[in-house]
């Protein structure tokens, strides 16, 4: 039965497989390699350029050009893996690597016509967030109801980091509004409640007064003199009068935390009072 079987032309046929099979893993690896390390080159090249910009601090030419590196680096290693699969399968006897890319691309629309539109949604946003320069890496934003810095734009997502050092992770397409807070200045508000029984003008007073000495000493974050406005609500228990002080760049998160403690210092010491809601409870006796 086996005296008819040429086993030296299947021992033959055997290693001629397994010679290709190496072969074939070899490339593989080989353009899986060099699809890597032309990634991790361009990353280090965009990695200079972003910490080259970095030390420019707000300039918005520089922002622009961070902003643009970390797309550029997500937009590479996309085409670059999608092109290395094209030559993998070249390799394996498939098709022109044209004829490949040509095919993934169908595929690839394929996909998004069976429910993948959300990708091309995401890629398309993300194309007008960059070229209308709606925010940058750097710049401090709300994003639907995500608040935090931008460390990163790619094609599909854009990453916030929040001030207790969550990750956010937003798909593009996803976003309906955007805050920037990275301007030349913000408003900082501050509602101060004062009670009915005092004089109001005394209390305006002191208000400006307060004011007035934070902006002589905090110039440098401080943008134009404070407005305090006299009477802005009157609630159930207070009158309430406001600050309005214009502060450079995301400082008026600051300003405004100082400004209340600086108000609540000098009402203690002028003995004014700061309304609570008090609840008064009335015993009809028979």
């Amino acid at each position: 039965m086996f005296d008819d079987i040429d086993w030296a032309e299947i021992l033959k046929s055997f290693r001629i497989n397994t010679t290709k099979l190496i072969l074939n893993m070899i490339m593989i690896l080989l353009v899986i390699g060099f699809a890597t390390l032309f990634i991790n080159v361009i990353s280090a090249l965009t990695g200079r350029v972003i910490k080259r910009n970095q030390k420019k601090g707000n300039d918005p030419r520089a922002k622009t050009i961070i902003t643009s590196m970390t797309l550029l680096h997500s937009v590479v290693r996309y085409s670059t893996y999608f092109v290395a699969l094209a030559v993998i399968i070249n390799h394996l006897g498939y098709g022109s690597i044209f004829s490949n890319l040509v095919t993934a691309a169908g595929v690839g629309a394929l996909v998004i016509s069976l429910g993948a539109q959300s990708v091309i949604s995401d890629v398309i946003s993300g194309g007008f967030i960059l070229f209308e320069k709606q925010y940058g890496v750097g710049d401090f934003v709300q994003i639907n109801e995500y608040s935090g810095t931008v460390i990163s734009l790619a094609m599909r997502c854009t990453y916030l980091q929040t001030w207790k050092g969550e990750k956010v992770i937003i798909p593009n397409g996803q976003i309906k509004t955007v805050i920037n807070y990275s301007g030349k200045y913000n408003m900082a508000v501050v509602d101060i409640p004062t009670p009915y029984e005092a004089d109001s003008e005394k209390v305006l007073e002191v208000i400006k007064d307060v004011a007035k000495k934070y902006y002589e000493s905090h110039k440098d974050i401080c943008f134009e003199e404070p407005n305090v406005v006299a009477i802005t609500s009157f609630d159930s228990s207070a009158v309430t009068m406001s600050i309005y002080q214009k502060a450079y760049g995301r400082n008026h998160f600051q300003v405004q935390r100082d400004l209340k403690m600086e108000v609540k210092k000098r009402f203690d010491k002028e003995g004014i009072s700061i309304p609570y809601n008090q609840l008064v409870i009335h015993n009809e006796s028979n």
